[in-house]
């Protein structure tokens, strides 16, 4: 009898071994399919040149629900557009604006900025275009509601002097604490090497607040960021002590504090920072532990850069957009190269750890330089500016659920 417990006792543990080892072989299995799939991309619209080509800059909902964006090129003249997407999964392209460059209705060529609603509901849509207008040094211009369809051009650049000096914005404009628009111009002013302006809504004067000069920065290519202690903060992609370009602080007088990049930690930064948690994050194109770009913070109030990750290639490479802080309270980006095809990523950042969550292929879309959106289904959307089912290739409008 007591042969026989044993052997049911051996047993009993040889089925509890045996199982064991499954789970255990089942959960190396899972992982990497996990980690592989690690969310879902949905090719919303693939531009053809006629309803737009190469959108550089990413999607804005607006009050309305819909979303809008430009393109940098194509169109009726080739000069860009701006458009809408409407329906439940937006998938039907509106344009509403077909650019005209240096004259015409709808002054201005090539815009490369983000769109920016001033006030809700139903508010103007500001932007900016890097050449054209009667200079062809680049324009702001508003788009009135509710069609979206007629263009004011508010500001025409003038390069390093007359009325509007500055030229080729290249990042979005922002509300300022006083109630202004405020905004970078990537080229122009006193040395040509760049300006941060403030445009008033009622008069449309512009008032050049900074001139950069290469030791305080230069060439800025992102918007700036209106912080809670109440400065702006940014980047300049060139210029600064090492020439690989500047994080700065601006306060509302105009006192501008530049904190110069190495290389080590970060290079040509191209894009916008985010506050979270003190501190200010972006990416810089460059630099980092493998000269692929990196992820930097700066603490509010001002400071060097510091390091925080590095692109490695795999995982993407030479990131032109800013992060974004998820409702998960996770960081995603696009990294415009890199991934398993070298045509960019989509990517989420913790700690030291940057992980590509997903690499475009051609078809799906390749070079992302744009931001992120998060909206209230949770998706993220953006876009890329080639690519798509399109024989063309000229960009995409997609849709990344987590």
């Amino acid at each position: 009898m007591n042969k026989i417990n044993l052997s049911k006792q051996r047993q009993s543990k040889n089925r509890v071994l045996t199982v064991t080892s499954l789970t255990i072989l089942a959960s190396s299995l899972i992982l990497p399919f996990q980690q592989a799939f690690a969310g879902t991309l949905t090719t919303l619209v693939t531009f053809n040149g006629t309803n737009g080509a190469t959108p550089r800059a990413g999607v804005l909902q607006g009050s309305d629900k819909n979303l809008y964006g430009t393109t940098s090129a194509g169109g009726s003249l080739n000069n860009g557009t701006a458009f809408k997407l409407t329906g439940s999964t937006f998938t039907t392209l509106t344009t509403l604006i077909n650019f005209t460059g240096t004259g015409g209705i709808n002054k201005g060529t090539n815009p490369v900025a983000r769109l920016f609603e001033f006030s809700t509901p139903n508010g103007d849509l500001y932007g900016a275009t890097f050449t054209g207008g009667t200079s062809n040094f680049g324009t702001i211009f508003k788009l009135k509601p509710t069609a979206y369809t007629t263009l004011t051009t508010l500001v025409n650049f003038t390069g390093t002097g007359g009325i509007n000096p500055g030229a080729n914005p290249a990042g979005r404009l922002i509300k300022g604490s006083d109630g202004n628009l405020w905004g970078t111009a990537s080229t122009g002013g006193t040395s040509n090497k760049g300006t941060i302006f403030k445009v008033s809504r009622t008069t449309n004067a512009l008032n050049t607040v900074v001139n950069f000069n290469g030791t305080n920065g230069a060439n800025p290519l992102a918007r700036l960021q209106l912080g809670s202690d109440g400065n702006y903060y940014g980047t300049a992609s060139a210029g600064g002590a090492n020439n690989k370009g500047v994080a700065f602080k601006l306060t509302p007088a105009g006192i501008l504090t530049p904190y110069s990049f190495n290389g080590t930690n970060g290079q040509r930064p191209r894009s916008g920072l985010i506050e979270s948690s003190g501190f200010l994050y972006g990416t810089t194109y460059l630099g980092g532990a493998n000269s692929k770009g990196a992820i930097f913070k700066v603490p509010l109030g001002g400071g060097t850069p510091v390091l925080v990750a590095s692109f490695n290639g795999t995982n993407g490479a030479n990131p032109t957009a800013a992060l974004i802080k998820a409702s998960n309270g996770n960081f995603y980006g696009t990294a415009s190269t890199g991934g398993a095809n070298n045509k960019g990523t989509i990517y989420q950042w913790s700690g030291a750890t940057i992980t590509s969550l997903f690499s475009f292929n051609g078809t799906n879309g390749s070079t992302p330089e744009s931001t992120l959106i998060q909206l209230s289904n949770g998706a993220l959307y953006g876009t890329t500016s080639a690519g798509g089912t399109s024989t063309t290739s000229k960009g995409t409008v997609f849709k990344f659920v987590i």
